[in-house]
């Protein structure tokens, strides 16, 4: 069976990645819609220049970059807890709990939804098959200790 520390490691992946892509995906939107510096203006580059100059820009700004670290302290613990628990589990977990994560923090940034609905079956859905995954993992591993 499943440690109680692996998965709260598990879901603390999934939080780390799903709340903080609204927060990168908001920043990205405020830093493209209120750029200080126009490069568009200048006109002794050329097109790769702007385009890198650009997103040089984009990752100055606090709102992008400070969401990316904690995304990648994220992917960080992501990789430590695969050399330590089960693949077929660990995978789907954190990503099911990052979309989890992702819409509950995006709902509360206030961001709109189009079919509600819709988003809280997808959510039900993928809580399900986590848990089915869960309980599919625990019978394999009764089974190898009856043997």
């Amino acid at each position: 069976m499943i440690s109680s520390t692996e998965a709260m490691s598990l879901l603390l992946v999934g939080a780390l990645w799903g709340c903080t892509n609204p927060f990168m995906r908001q920043g990205s939107i405020e830093s493209k819609n209120n750029s200080t510096i126009n490069i568009s203006q200048s006109q002794d580059t050329d097109k790769e220049t702007k385009s890198l100059l650009k997103s040089l820009f984009r990752l100055a700004k606090i709102k992008i970059w400070l969401p990316y670290l904690i995304n990648q302290l994220g992917s960080l613990l992501y990789y430590k807890q695969l050399a330590s628990s089960n693949l077929t589990l660990s995978v789907p977990v954190c990503n099911a709990t990052a979309m989890v994560f992702s819409c509950i923090t995006s709902f509360f940034l206030g961001e709109r939804v189009n079919q509600p609905g819709r988003a809280a079956l997808g959510v039900i859905l993928v809580l399900s098959g986590v848990q089915i995954c869960m309980y599919s993992a625990m019978r394999v591993r009764i089974r190898k200790s009856l043997m």
